[in-house]
Formats: structure tokens, sequence, C-alpha cells
């Protein structure tokens, strides 16, 4: 044991501790803190220019996710938008004026051919019914009066009487100038008997234009009490019909829209106006789907659809976009193109039993134009759009990052196309594209494949940390196992 003394009291030195008094107390301090304390103290005081320069660390290459190209059978598809439309549509119109007073239907709700709609007040047009059946009747008796007329046999009749007459004149007359050449018979009585004969041939000829005219007007009598006939029977299907408008059914079946116009309003044409719309009946089942592609494909597209082109419709959700459960097939090409756009109508038409879809509304229309059997395709995240045009990172054989532009094409199934600028089998950069430039060396490993692309789920298991997680996990085991130790010479030196 060493006894010694300082300023601050006695001390000794026993079995490597060192014990201090100081105001009658006693202080223990182990051999190993004091080698701490001394450690830490010349490291203080320690002059700077005696401290060797730090080794320059050089960093690890950055780890970079990479996927290979690879070729694959990619069919082209077009993607439009469309505007979904009715089969058919017809809108009932009141086409006779008079009061509402029946409505047979639920708004919204669907309706057969032939199905009674609405009534309009039927009273005046019975009435008119009943007036130009009267009418026709009249007409009908007209004409049976003119085919039962006698005017030609009474012409006949007197033609005869006076012709006889006239015969009778020429008689007396000839007896008359034969008694007088005999001296027993007068002159005047000779002037009387011609002036009788010229009278008698005046009236035959009277007679025989009568008997010309009466068959004429027979004839025209008739034809003109068949016309009269004809037209009340006019007047008759007239009043029918309007009376029939009265009553309107449904012209197709589909469902039917709201009552426009309620019951007890005056509906009808007005001179000059159009008729009252009172509902719209629309067939939804099936729908169709008005669609506008660019005239490039009128070809293909023509071809396609008589060979019954297949198409899909993507619509709106409450969870975003979402594919429409059944499949349809395009059914109708214009025969023009707009100038304007330099596109063309298309139609195609997908079932709709459930009646989710209604007219008016936008939607997504894709359909296949072409299929390419061996395409070379990179996932869609992979390819940059640049000022140049599309670009890929690739790992050469250097293991260092190379920009390489290609032609790329459309996205299938997240996979994207590659026409050009670059082959299958090539490692392509997906993953820390922000830690990497050209000519940089890289650490590859395979990429997570999101799972929905190409069907696939990750290339990489989540239980497979990186290298740098693996070494951020191991220097924060290093700190939890040191930490302990620190505590304990926290509580030594105190």
């Amino acid at each position: 044991m060493i006894t010694g003394r300082t300023g601050i009291g006695h001390h000794r030195l026993k079995d490597g501790i060192m014990q201090i008094d100081r105001f009658g107390g006693g202080v223990r301090i182990e051999r190993s803190a004091i080698r701490i304390v001394a450690a830490v103290l010349v490291g203080v005081t320690m002059p700077t220019g005696c401290q060797k320069p730090p080794a320059v660390v050089v960093p690890p290459p950055p780890t970079v996710g990479v996927v290979e190209s690879r070729r694959m059978a990619v069919p082209i598809e077009i993607s439009l938008n469309g505007t979904t439309r009715a089969m058919e549509e017809v809108v009932v119109k009141a086409r006779v004026r008079g009061f509402l007073t029946e409505k047979h239907f639920e708004e919204g709700s669907l309706v057969k051919k032939g199905q009674l709609l609405f009534v309009i007040d039927e009273v005046p047009y019975k009435i008119s019914l009943e007036q130009a059946k009267a009418k026709l009747d009249e007409a009908n008796a007209t004409l049976t009066k003119a085919e039962q007329s006698k005017v030609r046999e009474i012409a006949q009749a007197q033609l005869a009487l006076d012709q006889a007459q006239l015969n009778l004149g020429v008689v007396e007359e000839n007896r008359a100038k034969s008694l007088q050449s005999r001296n027993a018979a007068s002159r005047e009585d000779v002037d009387r008997a011609e002036a009788n004969r010229k009278k008698y041939e005046a009236q035959v000829g009277s007679d025989k234009a009568s008997l010309e005219q009466a068959k004429a007007d027979y004839e025209v009598g008739i034809l003109a009490a068949k016309a009269q006939v004809e037209a009340a029977r006019a007047a008759v299907r007239d009043a029918e019909i309007n009376l029939g408008y009265c009553r309107m059914t449904a012209a197709i079946d589909g469902r039917i829209g709201e009552a426009k116009i309620k019951i007890g309003n005056l509906v009808g044409p007005e001179l000059g106006a159009e008729f009252s719309e009172l509902a719209t009946i629309q067939q939804l089942d099936p729908m169709s789907v008005d669609m506008r592609p660019s005239a490039r494909y009128l070809e293909r597209i023509t071809k396609l659809t008589e060979q019954g082109l297949e198409v899909k419709l993507t619509r709106t959700g409450l969870e975003g976009e979402m594919e429409y459960a059944e499949g349809g097939r395009a059914y109708f090409i214009d025969n023009t193109i707009d100038p304007t756009t330099s596109t063309f109508l298309m139609k195609a038409k997908l079932p709709n039993p459930n009646g989710v879809l209604l007219p008016g509304a936008y939607v997504g229309m894709k359909f296949t134009v072409e299929k390419i059997d061996d395409a070379v395709v990179v996932p869609e995240t992979a390819v940059m759009e640049t000022e140049a045009g599309p670009v890929v990172y690739v790992i050469d054989k250097d293991h260092k990052v190379m920009v390489q532009r290609v032609d790329a094409g459309p996205t299938y199934q997240g996979q994207r196309i590659l026409y050009s600028g670059l082959d299958a089998g090539v490692p392509v950069i997906l993953e820390g594209l922000q830690l990497i430039r050209p000519g940089l060396e890289v650490k590859a490993e395979p990429a997570r494949m999101p799972r929905g692309i190409d069907g696939k789920a990750s290339a990489r298991g989540e239980k497979d940390p990186s290298p740098l997680e693996k070494a951020t996990a191991s220097r924060k085991h290093e700190t939890e196992d040191d930490q302990p130790h620190a505590e304990n010479a926290r509580t030594a030196v105190h």
C-alpha cells in the first residue's frame, strides 16, 4: 500500500485502487477509470501538429435494381374516349291539342312496345269522329241518288214524244199542200202546217241535246258523288287518327324517363309551334358507344369490324377507373372523315343487362388492332422521356452506367414496347435512378417488380435486405452493444 498527501486530503493506493480521504469522507477510484481519464486528458492536451492526416475513404459503388429486357407477344391496342348512346331513342310527343288526363307508367321504369303511356281528353275528338261519319253517310246517300237517277230515261222519252210530233207535223204539212193543190185548203192552212213541222223539228233537236246532257250529267254526278264519299271517308279516317293520337303508346322496348308535362296541363301543337314533348324512351340493352379513331387506322379497323372486332370499355367509378365486365363488338363505320380532326365515326355495342350504363357518359374504349409476336419490352418506369427522346439507363460489361436511346411504343400491362435501340437480355436500371450518372460504376441486383406488372410478383423478396440496409443494421447493432459500456464508464467517472 502506498500513502501520500495531496491538496484535497490523504490518498492511498492499495491493490490498484486509489482511495482519497477528504473531510473525513472517502472516494474510491478504480484503475480502469483512471486509465480512461488519462487517455482523455492526453488527447485533449496533445498538440494539433502531432495528429496524422485522416485516410481517404472511397465510398462503395451505389446499388441499383436492374431488370433484363426481354421479348414477349404484345397486342397493339388503341385507347379512345367514347360517348355512350342509346341504340334506339323515341321522344313521345303530343300530336293533338288537348288537356292531359292520364299517365300509365312509373317514371324511370321499363316499358314494352305498345304499352299505353299518356291519354289526352278524347271527348272533342270523339264528337269530331261522329260528325265525320254523318257526312260520310250523307255522301253515300248522294252517290246512291246519282246512281239511281232517271234523267237519261226522261230525256229519251221526251225525244221520242217530240219526234212523233214532228212526224205528225210532216204528214199534216203534206196533206195541207195536197188539199191546196186541189183548192180544198187555203194558203193559211199550209203555212200553219209548215210552222208546226218546223217547231217539232227544233224541239227534236233540243231533245237530242238534252239527252246527251243528261247522259253526261249522270256520269259526272256519279263521279262527284263518289268523290264526296271518298272525302267523307278521309274525314272519318282523320278523325279516327286524331282520336287515336289521344292515346300515346311506347314505340319501342326500353326505359322511359321523367314525364316532362304533368297531368292536367294543356299539350299539343299550337299554330306554328312544335309538338309538345312528354317523355323519352331509350333502349339501353345493348348500349352503343360512339368513338372517333384516327383516319390512318380506317383500313385496318374496317377489316377488323367486318370480322367482329372486340372492344373493351372502362369507366370511372368510386375507386377510379374500372373495366366493364361485358365485352362488346364494333358494328358501324361512318362513310365520311371529319376534315377538321382527320377522324371518322365508329360505333360499338355492349350488353347492358343491369342498366349500369346510361347514354351520355364519357368512357374509355380499347381494342386490339395488331399483335407483335416478338417485341422487346422493359418496365414502363425504366423509360425516361428527355428532350432528345426516350432513353433507358443500362449497365455495360464494366458495370458502368450507359445511356441508351430507344424508340419506345405504347405500354401493355406495365411493359413499354421498344421498337429499336435495345435488344433482349440487356440489364436496364429500374431502381436507384436518382443515384446514378453516365459512366458511374454501380453494383447491380435484381429490382423489385411490383405485383401487377405482367402478372408477376416481386423479383426480389421483401425479406432480402440490400447491402446498404445490412450495413445500417450492423452499425445500429454495434451502437446498441456499446451503450452499456459507455453507461458504466459514466458511472465510474462520477
